[in-house]
């Protein structure tokens, strides 16, 4: 069941890179093709990225990373295990 899940998670490699730390702002250089999106998942956990599909009324939405060195190339947001959704 959707509402069971926090997002899921589309990823470049299963073994990412742990020394990576993930980082919370947009390139400035590269322009950025949605809405600026922040999200706080209900675990504490901070995303942000872009979205093209945000509507508080659905189940879920895309969020493109802002950290084009992410491991995540895309995650689909389920709604419920937000507990704050931002745009910036």
């Amino acid at each position: 069941v959707i509402a069971d899940l926090k997002a899921i998670f589309f990823v470049k490699d299963f073994a990412g890179n742990v020394k990576h730390k993930e980082v919370k702002q947009f390139d400035p250089s590269k322009p950025a093709p949605g809405r600026k999106i922040r999200v706080v998942f209900k675990d504490g956990e901070v995303m942000v990225g872009i979205t093209q599909g945000y509507q508080p009324e659905r189940p879920g939405f895309f969020l493109l990373p802002a950290d084009g060195q992410s491991n995540n190339e895309r995650c689909f947001v389920v709604a419920s295990a937000t507990s704050e959704v931002t745009f910036l």
